[in-house]
């Protein structure tokens, strides 16, 4: 917004609480199924995932053929994207949250 007042020269006003432009991008289209799936899991270090991701992985082991398992572990330095390291190497994602 520009304000002009005679004698004060030009101000241009400038809102602190900024605008995000957002869009939406839908989720992933599921899979047909899981057997011969790579699958990877998030482990969040927390003292219920890794527990919880080994149930799950035992699980799938034994119900879908074929299927395999990776685990990337979060480390604790926000600026770093954990699923990138599951990118392109696996074909669904499970994140834990094991509090």
């Amino acid at each position: 917004m520009k304000l002009s007042i005679p004698g004060v020269p030009q101000l241009d006003l400038v809102s602190p609480i900024g605008e995000v432009q957002a869009s939406s991008i839908g989720l992933a289209p599921r899979l047909d199924t899981l057997s011969g799936k790579r699958i990877g899991f998030i482990d969040n270090f927390k003292p219920g995932a890794a527990p919880f991701l080994k149930f799950i992985e035992e699980m799938l082991i034994e119900r879908y053929p074929g299927v395999s398992t990776r685990t990337v572990h979060k480390n604790f330095t926000s600026n770093v994207l954990i699923a990138d390291e599951l990118e392109g190497e696996v074909d669904a994602v499970v994140n834990a949250w094991g509090d």
